[in-house]
């Protein structure tokens, strides 16, 4: 039976929506993601820690992304966190 590791993360967040603009914005790529305890949350681990201007610009609104990318990049990461709280449960 082979044991299974998770990814070493450069960052770690829950908001699906502040991974997918990293994601949608090549600041990052998604290398995993986990459950946290036993409810229905998912943490994504991310290749790259979001410089603080990356983070004042998505949380003040600022921050630009194609539509359709961030889009994609919504539907994917909410297909990864299905698949871990299938495989969770």
């Amino acid at each position: 039976m082979t044991k299974r590791t998770t990814p070493q993360a450069a960052y770690e967040t829950e908001k699906l929506t502040f991974a997918a603009y990293l994601i949608a914005t090549n600041r990052a790529e998604l290398i995993g993601a986990r459950p946290i305890g036993r409810g229905k949350a998912v943490t994504f681990l991310l290749s790259k820690s979001p410089s603080n201007e990356d983070v004042t610009s998505f949380f003040n609104g600022a921050g630009t992304v194609s539509a359709i990318r961030f889009a994609e990049s919504i539907n994917s990461l909410k297909s990864v966190a299905y698949e871990v709280q299938r495989c969770q449960g």
